[in-house]
């Protein structure tokens, strides 16, 4: 694993989840400080106590909720501060439902678009400026999207379409930045071994009249390569994407799904 200066900073939202916390590890074993972030401050404190030491990585945590305009800007200014800008942003922060279209209250669909979208949007328009008024070169804004976003998925409406807002979301934003030297790229996971997934197995398997594990085979099942992704491997891609090798890589979406979708 190469590793980089403590000097680059990540700020990671969603960091006490599953790909949050595998893409924390990540960087922070590569020298990178993190800025944890996560509205469950007892699942951040948890986590940063998990982390290896003997790194030349600085950890803090950030308790913030990540549709609350102004805790946003409070952080990012607050974490700019303490690391003397922001070189990377990874939007991890998501929540799925599992509940036919026809199901679907309002307040449920409000509230995946304002953690999955609405979210994305604000931590990237802070983080952004920020890279820009510090004239942050290379600068990174990394997007946790889904296959979901391309491939409809029953029962799952509301995430699927919060995901694809997500990825054209990301198309504009890397045009709009690219003259300040920074890429914005999403990564479309297929069915990541996280808390996250085992729950959706749990909620979605009777909708098709299926137990928690016939739906689990049920959807690997249909996966090429046959088995769910690790974070750990979405965490390599992260890395890789904010490398200096991927400097040319913006505005697009890259899919690991073991050939579940082919786009």
């Amino acid at each position: 694993m190469k590793k980089q200066s403590a000097t680059r900073t990540a700020l990671i939202t969603g960091a006490a989840g599953g790909i949050g916390k595998a893409v924390a590890a990540r960087f922070a074993a590569e020298g990178i400080s993190v800025a944890l972030v996560d509205i469950s401050a007892i699942d951040l404190a948890r986590f940063k106590e998990e982390l290896p030491s003997g790194t030349e990585a600085v950890v803090r945590a950030y308790q913030i909720d990540v549709r609350d305009s102004r805790q946003v800007v409070d952080c990012v200014r607050s974490v700019s501060s303490a690391f003397n800008g922001i070189d990377y942003l990874v939007n991890c922060a998501g929540i799925s439902t599992s509940h036919l279209i026809v199901d679907v209250n309002e307040d449920e669909w409000d509230k995946v678009f304002a953690i999955n979208i609405k979210g994305v949007f604000l931590f990237s328009k802070e983080v952004a400026k920020e890279m820009i008024l510090k004239e942050k070169k290379n600068g990174r804004i990394v997007n946790i999207s889904s296959q979901a976003s391309k491939i409809g998925e029953l029962g799952n409406g509301a995430y699927s379409a919060s995901k694809a807002a997500v990825n054209s979301f990301t198309q504009v934003l890397g045009l709009e930045l690219a003259q300040y030297g920074i890429s914005v790229t999403a990564i479309c996971p297929g069915y990541v071994d996280t808390e996250m997934m085992r729950k959706v197995f749990q909620e979605r398997g009777p909708i098709e009249g299926m137990t928690p594990q016939e739906y689990e085979r049920k959807l690997v099942s249909t996966v090429p390569l046959g088995r769910m992704v690790q974070p750990d491997e979405i965490a390599g891609l992260v890395s890789y994407l904010c490398s200096k090798e991927a400097e040319l890589i913006t505005g697009v979406t890259v899919t690991m799904a073991g050939g579940k979708t082919l786009i």
